[in-house]
């Protein structure tokens, strides 16, 4: 039985008496029978419709089904919100980088991690289809879009290529930095890429925009070295809270997306801290020989060159 009929004829109806609907179906009124004859027998089949027996079963079930995605939702929307605020517990009280922490990363400016670019990374200047020979013989990787650690941004001046040991590098900064949020009770939080491999066209474009652009040849041209933002991170690869729709299927889409909304949120309001851990992940890597970080200033990124082939 069709429920717009239904609730169109009790619409015209609203404001009667139980039982109108039958009454009024058994003798159409005056103003329907000025109505004409194909507007009054539209009117009437409408209010037999609501009579039926099995409109009024369907009815009934719209009603249930209405009952059950409201409690859903209720229920769902506050175990998402328990669970981020519960993360934002756990962040709020952490304390941000140190000025001792952000000279340790700033100890290796452009020069020396410019000179092991050179050492560990490729031919600058090459064109399109020479990086992708590079690809296809293993002396470059491609970055996944969306991986378990991080996001790549749209890249507008660089292109998302790194050198095998930049790549095992940002891996082993991703594993290290999710190892941390866990001893800490967090979830795995991703950071976000801004910027990889540069041909000498990209470094003269992005210098024309960006004043932090290198004035001469970059690390960045050596798929060497890459960008990960401080200012923002991303949500967890998984749902932090994985919504539990019951019977009513088709809210799952709508829950799971405000479950992502509420995750991304999180991330944003606590970019700091998440720096912080983020910070301290560099610092020990830097300690061990295997990065080379600065933490820059007009742009709100860590700009990071592998230090060493053997990871």
């Amino acid at each position: 039985m069709n429920a717009v009929k239904i609730e169109s004829a009790r619409t015209l109806l609203r404001g009667g008496e139980p039982g109108a609907e039958c009454r009024i179906a058994r003798a159409p009124s005056q103003r329907s029978r000025r109505m004409g004859t194909f507007g009054a027998l539209g009117l009437a089949v409408a209010l037999v419709s609501a009579c039926n027996p099995v409109a009024e079963r369907v009815n009934a079930e719209i009603e249930r089904d209405r009952a059950v995605a409201i409690r859903v939702i209720e229920r769902e929307l506050q175990r998402i919100r328990l669970s981020v605020d519960s993360i934002d517990a756990v962040l709020q009280p952490m304390p941000l980088l140190r000025p001792a922490e952000e000279a340790a990363l700033r100890t290796y400016l452009s020069d020396r991690q410019l000179e092991r670019a050179r050492a560990l990374g490729i031919a600058p200047g090459l064109d399109a289809s020479q990086l992708d020979q590079l690809v296809a013989t293993g002396e470059l990787v491609r970055l996944e879009e969306s991986s378990e650690y991080w996001i790549v941004r749209p890249l507008d001046y660089s292109t998302a290529l790194l050198t095998p040991a930049a790549h095992a590098a940002l891996v082993e900064i991703g594993r290290r930095f999710h190892d941390r949020l866990a001893a800490l009770g967090l979830p795995p939080f991703r950071f976000e890429i801004t910027s990889v491999l540069r041909s000498a066209e990209d470094q003269a474009r992005l210098r024309a925009t960006n004043p932090n652009a290198a004035s001469g040849v970059s690390t960045h041209e050596f798929a060497t070295t890459f960008d990960i933002a401080y200012s923002a991170f991303a949500p967890p690869r998984n749902p932090v809270v994985p919504v539990r729709p019951d019977s009513a299927d088709w809210l799952a889409a709508h829950l799971q997306l405000y479950e992502r909304q509420a995750a991304a949120t999180l991330a944003a309001r606590r970019s700091r801290e998440l720096q912080a851990v983020l910070g301290q992940t560099l610092i020990e890597l830097q300690s061990r020989g295997i990065v080379m970080v600065t933490l820059e200033q007009l742009q709100p990124v860590f700009h990071i060159t592998v230090a060493t082939a053997d990871i």
